[in-house]
């Protein structure tokens, strides 16, 4: 059944990231204000110090209007880094210089002298949502195993999936690990998961 799974996830990402690719040629819209105005008004967003977010690659939807919009909101940003080989990650603030560095994968991260911080608040990339709140990423678990590890440290928090509204799916195939997020946040609306 394990193997299934797997399968089913590795044969979905192969069409997802055409899917995305394809939906990224043909939207202009990337930021709902209305829909982020919405995600801030169901939690307690003005408790919430700090918010990591992510630098969009690839197809991804763009996160400049939503990471420029948290600066302009006084909070603090930070992005996720792979340190040491490590299976989780850790998330670092930008400084005022916004330094970046290619990290694993080839996606940018905050270059070392940006200090160490624990958000309130993700969001998250997706390859694809389903409407009870999981996502499909790419298929290293970094961000379920982050979540699963914060969990445990009963530390409190909201993940928000960042994704075209097209990104969406029936049902996606689960597995055990896998974490549901609270909200997704797309370009046409929010969806709620809590």
């Amino acid at each position: 059944m394990m193997n299934e799974t797997l399968n089913q996830k590795k044969n979905l990402r192969k069409i997802l990231i055409e899917k995305r690719n394809l939906i990224k040629k043909n939207t202009n819209l990337e930021f709902n204000i209305e829909a982020f105005n919405q995600l801030t008004e169901q939690i307690k967003f003005n408790a919430i110090d700090c918010i990591g977010s992510f630098m969009s690659i690839r197809s991804e939807i763009s996160t400049k209007q939503l990471n420029t919009k948290i600066l302009k909101m006084k909070k603090k940003l930070a992005f996720p880094t792979i340190e040491n080989n490590l299976e989780t990650l850790t998330f670092k603030t930008i400084n005022s210089h916004k330094s970046f560095k290619t990290g694993k994968f080839n996606i940018p991260e905050p270059t070392n002298d940006n200090y160490e911080i624990i958000p309130q608040l993700f969001f998250v990339p997706c390859l694809g949502f389903d409407l009870e709140g999981f996502r499909i990423g790419y298929g290293g678990g970094f961000y379920d195993k982050t979540f699963a590890k914060l969990k445990k440290l009963n530390l409190a928090f909201y993940t928000v999936g960042f994704a075209y509204d097209d990104q969406k799916q029936n049902k996606l195939p689960v597995e055990k690990f896998d974490y549901k997020l609270d909200f997704v946040l797309t370009e046409k609306q929010l969806y709620t998961f809590l």
